[in-house]
């Protein structure tokens, strides 16, 4: 079964805004490439994508129309569609994307200074804060080591003159004993010179 001339007509018609839908949506891409700075793997992978999603549209949009069949005046239509936007429209947005493009590079760069001024004073900020909590560390633990050491040398005078006190002692003993031997000798030999 045939489709008339009049329905042809705005098949073809409805390709052409189709075609300037297209251009619509190639801008937004190229617009996001002028942003990003793509390099040639990127655009060239966009590309892909975009010509991908290109089919799926065409081929969504015969559904209706034709019954899934793609023809070859609604190919030309959206051709002439997308071209037709290219060189009125596009180009007038392609200066507008270029400017934006600019604004929004300068707005981020400005932005990421502010945010590296930002995270450098802050990087300083935890580097001094964590230098100072080491420097109180480590004056702390000298603190303690002094206080264990004069702890230990307190320990050992105190056993030092518990020592000197145990052999004073000891003498004076000795000394005790040996003036008590020699008066006990003393009086036995008194008593042996009287007896």
């Amino acid at each position: 079964m045939g489709i008339s001339l009049s329905a042809q007509t705005a098949y073809f018609l409805w390709s052409l805004v189709l075609g300037v839908a297209l251009g619509m949506l190639y801008d937004v891409i190229r617009a996001a490439r002028m942003v990003l700075r793509a390099g040639k793997i990127h655009v060239l992978i966009s590309d892909i994508v975009f010509f991908t999603v290109c089919g799926v549209i065409t081929s969504l949009f015969s559904l209706p129309f034709n019954k899934g069949d793609v023809r070859a005046f609604i190919l030309f239509g959206e051709a002439v569609g997308f071209l037709t936007y290219r060189i009125t429209m596009g180009s007038i947005m392609g200066k507008v994307y270029a400017f934006l493009a600019r604004k929004i590079r300068s707005f981020v760069q400005k932005i990421r200074k502010i945010l590296q001024i930002f995270f450098n004073y802050l990087l300083k900020s935890i580097a001094f804060v964590l230098y100072n909590v080491g420097v109180v560390i480590d004056k702390l633990h000298s603190f303690a080591a002094k206080k264990q050491q004069k702890h230990r040398a307190e320990k050992v005078k105190r056993q030092q003159r518990r020592i000197y006190k145990d052999k004073y002692h000891e003498q004076k003993r000795n000394k005790k004993t040996a003036y008590r031997v020699k008066a006990k000798t003393r009086q036995r030999r008194r008593a042996a010179e009287r007896g």
